[in-house]
């Protein structure tokens, strides 16, 4: 112990930033250079510190979060969090210390990964984390939480786990990060280039397969990519040729075999099963997916994005319409439920998203006449559904920022509301590309509400979407990639003819 000790001093001498006391005697957080020996010692537990939140990151910001245990978005307020210190650095190690990098002084690409280590009893090996629920990864806002946790004798979010070798895992982790950041912008490239494509050859020659096919290019790119990341191919070529061919393939040959009803039902619902099964079975598949969690910007560490989300949402819908009136409700609690669960999709918002828009397919295909009261009795309807469905996951144990909103009552539930609004202006605001594409979406989205006969299945979605843009916080992904699931659902049963149930 007296060696741990003699280390602690040493490193906090060298102390980049000044220290003051800590919450107690028992726990201390102290910053020191990258190049510190503890972050190469067998006797603390390791990991990789995501620093920030957003395309850029701090290190000003980065202490920010530090000390407050709060997140701070590099599109507000520069990424310095708001919120009040609840710790402060130490001085000296205690029982159980924190040893935390931060980045450099200046502005930065938040791409990079900062080490930590935690010396102290019950610490070893890998360190895990209840923020992240990757092995290894941790945020630098669950630190303060953490830390003020075991200086009260509770369950810290920040743990460790047995690894005989967590420093060479922890360099290929950070190396599959990267690796699927690099990834992103051409997986993108190509879902948006085969929607399209896929979408104007439908619209040329009103053929339902190829109708099909363009509506099945969003998910067959999904469970594509999540394949890809299951097998461990992970170069950025490869990942993007792969995903190119797979996904065209794929959509073109379920396009062409999946008629509806049924068939196209039991695809639909397969796609479903696949993608909850594989989040629940194993999170790191889809957190270092070309196209899924985003863990390496500090947004979405696991479960379904805003913009996975949004890409679901049109299958989603047309399950239901297949399913027909009787169905439809329970189809809406199961997806909605994998949606939300915090072993699953963990995306609170997009419950509500979901569950708006199956109520309003609802009404479409039951003909039903829209008043005042029924418009608020649907309302109130999601409502109690979207909280019974998260107080069943936190009944079964679920944790996540979405039980944590719920349980801290109406106000918290207010708050976050008003903070994604806020993030959301702020980042439409940020770059003129961000504010045309956005403008741009929503002016295609309006179009289409205007266009005749009315599809119950496009009524339903862009719903949906007015929705979503309303609770999440990602608008230029949810308006652009829902426009061009609105157009492809137009080119396909407005103008192939497609049946879907009695009304379409």
């Amino acid at each position: 112990m007296s060696r741990i000790v003699a280390l602690g001093l040493a490193l906090a001498a060298v102390c980049a930033v000044p220290a003051a006391a800590g919450p107690s005697e028992r726990v201390a957080v102290l910053v020191v250079p990258a190049s510190a020996p503890v972050f190469s010692s067998p006797r603390a537990a390791h990991g990789l510190l995501v620093a920030g939140e957003g395309a850029t990151v701090s290190r000003r910001g980065a202490l920010a979060s530090l000390l407050t245990g709060e997140v701070g978005n590099a599109v507000l307020h520069g990424g310095i969090p708001r919120g009040r210190p609840k710790i402060s650095l130490a001085r000296h190690p205690a029982r159980t210390t924190f040893f935390v990098a931060l980045p450099p002084p200046g502005k930065h690409h938040n791409v990079v990964r900062y080490p930590i280590a935690v010396v102290g009893p019950g610490y070893h090996g890998l360190l895990t984390s209840s923020g992240t629920h990757l092995d290894g990864l941790v945020a630098i806002w669950d630190v303060a939480p953490s830390a003020l946790a075991l200086a009260r004798g509770d369950r810290p979010r920040i743990r460790s786990r047995s690894s005989a070798e967590p420093l060479a895992y922890l360099e290929r982790f950070d190396r599959r990060l990267t690796r699927a950041h690099d990834s992103r912008l051409g997986a993108t490239l190509v879902l948006v280039g085969l929607i399209v494509a896929l979408g104007l050859a439908a619209l040329a020659s009103r053929s339902r397969a190829l109708g099909r096919a363009a509506f099945l290019a969003a998910p067959a790119c999904l469970a594509v990519s999540l394949v890809l990341s299951a097998a461990g191919v992970t170069r950025p070529r490869e990942v993007i040729a792969a995903l190119a061919v797979g996904a065209a393939a794929l959509a073109l040959a379920c396009g062409a075999a999946l008629r509806p009803r049924l068939p196209l039902a039991l695809g639909v619902g397969a796609l479903f099963a696949f993608v909850f099964g594989a989040l629940w079975a194993e999170p790191l598949w889809n957190s270092l997916a070309a196209l899924g969690a985003r863990p390496d910007g500090g947004g979405r560490f696991y479960g379904i994005n805003n913009q996975v989300a949004t890409l679901l949402l049109s299958p989603a819908l047309v399950l239901g319409a297949l399913a027909g009136t009787a169905l439809l409700p329970g189809i809406a609690l199961v997806i909605a439920f994998g949606i939300g669960a915090s072993f699953v999709g963990a995306n609170g918002g997009d419950v509500l998203t979901f569950l708006a828009g199956f109520v309003v397919l609802g009404f479409r295909l039951g003909a039903t006449r829209v008043t005042v009261a029924r418009v608020a009795g649907a309302v109130a309807v999601v409502g109690a559904a979207a909280l019974a469905l998260i107080g069943i996951d936190a009944a079964l144990g679920g944790s996540s920022h979405v039980t944590h909103a719920v349980g801290g009552g109406p106000g918290s539930l207010a708050g976050d509301f008003a903070h994604r609004l806020h993030l959301s202006a702020a980042f439409i605001g940020s770059r003129w590309n961000e504010a045309l594409l956005f403008a741009v979406s929503v002016a295609g989205l309006l179009w289409l509400a205007l266009r005749r006969p009315r599809l119950p299945v496009l009524d339903a979605l862009l719903a949906a979407l007015a929705v979503s843009l309303l609770v999440n916080d990602t608008p230029t992904d949810i308006a652009g990639l829902g426009a061009l699931s609105a157009l492809v659902l137009w080119a396909w049963l407005g103008r192939s003819g497609e049946r879907l149930g009695p009304l379409d």
